[in-house]
Formats: C-alpha cells, sequence, structure tokens
C-alpha cells in the first residue's frame, strides 16, 4: 500500500481502516467535473472501469455521486478483494436511487494486456494507485484511454509532502527513507513515488487531454489512531528494510509517533494529489 507498506498486496484490513480518510480527503471538485461531463453524453448507460479496484473504494465513494445509469467493471488481481467488492456494492444506487451493475475481473495490471478491459468506458478511474507503477505504464494507459476517448478520474496518488507536527528531530530522517523506498520496484519496474502526480499530468496533456488537479491530503490525529499506527508502522518497515543498520533508531522513533499520535499530541498530514482530465476535441 502506498502510504505504509512496500508491498502492492494489500490487506482488506487496511483497505478498511484508509476508507473513511479517503473519503473526506477527496477532492469534490473534480467528482463534481466528473459527474457533469458523464451527464453531457448520450448513453443511456454510463460504463465506468475502475483500476485496481481492491474491496471497492472508489466505487462506494463515486456510485452516488455520478451521473444516473452506472455499469461498473473493477478490475483487480485479488479475486477475493473483487467479490467482497461485488457484495458491497449490490445495494449501491446511482444519484437518482436506481441500482448501479458491476461486473469484476481478476487481472493483473502488470502482466495482463490489460486495455482490452477498458474497452466502452466513458471513465476510467483508480484510486492510490499510480505512485507504484512506471512512466512507462502511465503512458501506456494514457493511449489506451485516448484511443477510447474516455475520461480519467485518477485520486490520492501520493505528491511526496508528509507533516508531522509537532516535529521531532528523526521525522526527515526516516521520511526520507520512505521516500527513497517508494520508489523501489513495487513488481511494476522502478517505481514513481511521488512523481506519479507530475507523470500522469503529462502523459494526458501529450495527448491533447485537459487536466486538471487538486489536492486530497490525509489529516490523521487522535480520533483515526488505528489508521495512523498502521500507517506509522507501516513507515516503519520500509524504512528499515531501506537502512537495515538503523533499525533501532527507526523503532524508537515509531514508539514515540505512536505514542503521540494515541495521546491527541500529533497530527500527520500526507500530500495527495487527485486528477480529473478529459479528451479533446
Amino acid at each position: 500500500m502506498t502510504e505504509s507498506t512496500p508491498h502492492s498486496h494489500f490487506e482488506a484490513d487496511w483497505l478498511s481502516l484508509r476508507e473513511p480518510v479517503d473519503h473526506r480527503a477527496r477532492a469534490e471538485s473534480l467528482t463534481e467535473a466528473a459527474a457533469h461531463w458523464l451527464a453531457q453524453r448520450a448513453s443511456s448507460e454510463h460504463r465506468i472501469v475502475d483500476l485496481g479496484a481492491g474491496r471497492g473504494s472508489n466505487l462506494r465513494y463515486l456510485a452516488s455521486r455520478l451521473a444516473r445509469s452506472q455499469h461498473w467493471r473493477l478490475i483487480d488481481h485479488d479475486p477475493a478483494l473483487l467479490g467482497a467488492a461485488q457484495r458491497d456494492g449490490a445495494t449501491l444506487v446511482d444519484p437518482a436511487g436506481a441500482p448501479i451493475t458491476i461486473e469484476t475481473d481478476t487481472l493483473d495490471l502488470n502482466h495482463a494486456r490489460f486495455e482490452a478491459g477498458l474497452d466502452g468506458a466513458e471513465l476510467v478511474t483508480a484510486s492510490a494507485l499510480f505512485d507504484l507503477v512506471t512512466r512507462k505504464w502511465i503512458e501506456r494507459l494514457a493511449r489506451a484511454c485516448a484511443d477510447r476517448s474516455a475520461a480519467v478520474l485518477f485520486v490520492l496518488s501520493i505528491d511526496g509532502c508528509i507533516d508531522l507536527t509537532p516535529a521531532i528531530a528523526d521525522d526527515e530522517f526516516v521520511t526520507d527513507l520512505l521516500a527513497a523506498h517508494q520508489r523501489r520496484d513495487k513488481s511494476f519496474g522502478t517505481a514513481l513515488g511521488a512523481d506519479a502526480p507530475t507523470v500522469l499530468r503529462q502523459a494526458f496533456e501529450a495527448l491533447g487531454y485537459d487536466v486538471r488537479l487538486a489536492a486530497s491530503p490525509w489529516h490523521i490525529d487522535a480520533r483515526d489512531a488505528e489508521l495512523g499506527a498502521a500507517l506509522i508502522e507501516g513507515w516503519r518497515s520500509a524504512a528499515r528494510e531501506q537502512a537495515p543498520d538503523a533499525g533501532a533508531r527507526i523503532d524508537a522513533w515509531a514508539r514515540a509517533r505512536t505514542s503521540a499520535l494515541r495521546a491527541n499530541a500529533l497530527v500527520i498530514r500526507v500530500g495527495h494529489q487527485d486528477l480529473f482530465a478529459t479528451p479533446g476535441p
């Protein structure tokens, strides 16, 4: 997971923890722009593809906020998460109160020819995905979206801003290690990490898209202590992988930050960017 673990396999518990913070962080103006764009389309049914859909958090946020008459295709490599997403989505409705329809597709976005999964899509969306991939992969995705004249709504891409208030001496030491770790191979090749929002914008603008970016930062305090503790633990693990000889120093930092968070003496801000882009004429 982007913020808390070096691996690209996401545990359902982590996804559940982060969902409420994800939802309140999102840039509502871009969701509204996507809804308006879809509403202007003449389709009798709006087809939406969610890449790396996991257990359906993105679907749950967007279904009631987008245009009427939605059909979703959820793509992920984990069939158990997709099954949970489909079950949870069975009761979701569009803004008019009509049920949405859902199909799932178990695909590894790294190895599969995933472009075929985009066929018929008017909107392609994804959440917290792009720091794991490469520039080449994003350029491939952008071409596939452009070939289908699909708009895109990509949310919660990390931008490298991590602020811990109040600061302590080893914050910068650990976050520098984390930034380096985020660029390690996450199964796609050397990962983009915090460069993902910039690379997304460049790739879609190069194909004539009109691109809008908006900030969508996490704000975590004692009210989100379980998520914050999991986040700090993930940072600790990643930093130790990056600097094994500094394990004791990193562990001490993690204990201090977790204690401060639970005591309501720490606020964490993790920067993200949301992107909405529409194809040119």
